[in-house]
């Protein structure tokens, strides 16, 4: 049985566009990208996972520090509580740049039922305008293939959500390279809500982002993201309606990151320390 994860609702490859007209592009970002970033080296979300009403798995968002001008940003997910016996790992790192906060590479290294093994890596030259992913499993085979300006990976997409106001009705268009393939991920901001969690109460910003899959794992209903409504932008759940059930990631504990010490780089500039989440 394969079993639903946050990474799987995040990071498994994107379909198709979403059946709506396109936005235009969005322009690429300024150097150096004038908005603070609400993230800090060390920031941490934990989740519980649970399928059909049942606890399947545990996930994780983390940022690390920046080295060479690049952050890692990584989602993970395993299988737990009644699937624990039933080994299943996903992991995506995305090294972001801090001034332009675009990915320059990602990896999905992956273990799934069954004993299959495998690792994506995909390695961005933006001056050329092109892509370079291997695939690496059964096979080991590479490719290059040209992509559009702007090119974000399903992490950095996650995270430069994250970076906007996010108003009620706003809309925003993006490329995005998952596997071999780019795809127009329009996100729209469906309103602003109460969310309880194991981790708190959050005034929360309800986010559509259409993945697009397909076949087995089709969506009766859109995939939605909440982030805290305040300075921080918390992932705080995440909900995917399947073809052959539900599958919601839920936040159970949050660190938030810490300034980088005098002579440590840091992952770009901070937004202002915000307070607790609503008691």
């Amino acid at each position: 049985m394969i079993v639903p994860t946050l990474a799987v609702a995040l990071a498994v490859a994107l379909g198709a566009p979403p059946a709506q007209e396109p936005l235009p592009d969005p322009p690429a970002p300024p150097a150096p990208l004038a908005a603070a970033v609400p993230w800090l080296p060390g920031e941490r979300m934990e989740f519980v996972i649970e399928y059909l009403g049942l606890t399947m798995g545990k996930a994780a968002i983390s940022v690390g520090g920046a080295t060479d001008g690049a952050a890692p940003l990584e989602i993970s997910s395993r299988s737990a509580g009644l699937m624990s016996v039933v080994t299943f790992r996903q992991t995506l790192v995305s090294e972001l740049d801090v001034v332009t906060l675009l990915p320059r590479s990602s990896v999905l290294d992956a273990a799934e039922p069954g004993g299959y093994k495998h690792t994506d890596t995909a390695r961005f030259d933006r001056a050329a305008g092109t892509a370079t992913v291997r695939e690496k499993g059964k096979y080991d085979n590479t490719y290059e293939f040209e992509v559009p300006e702007g090119t974000l990976d399903f992490v950095a997409l996650i995270f430069r959500l994250r970076t906007l106001p996010l108003p009620d009705g706003a809309t925003t268009s993006f490329k995005v390279l998952a596997g071999r393939k780019v795809s127009t991920v329009v996100a729209s901001v469906v309103k602003h809500e109460l969310v309880k969690t194991d981790a708190g109460r959050f005034q929360a910003v309800k986010v559509r982002v259409p993945t697009g899959f397909d076949g087995k794992f089709s969506e009766k209903n859109p995939t939605y993201v909440w982030f805290s409504d305040d300075a921080r932008r918390v992932v705080v759940r995440i909900s995917t309606d399947f073809a052959i059930g539900r599958a919601e990631a839920e936040l159970v504990r949050y660190q938030p990151g810490q300034p980088a010490q005098p002579g440590v780089e840091a992952t770009a500039t901070p937004a202002p320390a915000p307070g607790p989440a609503s008691p």
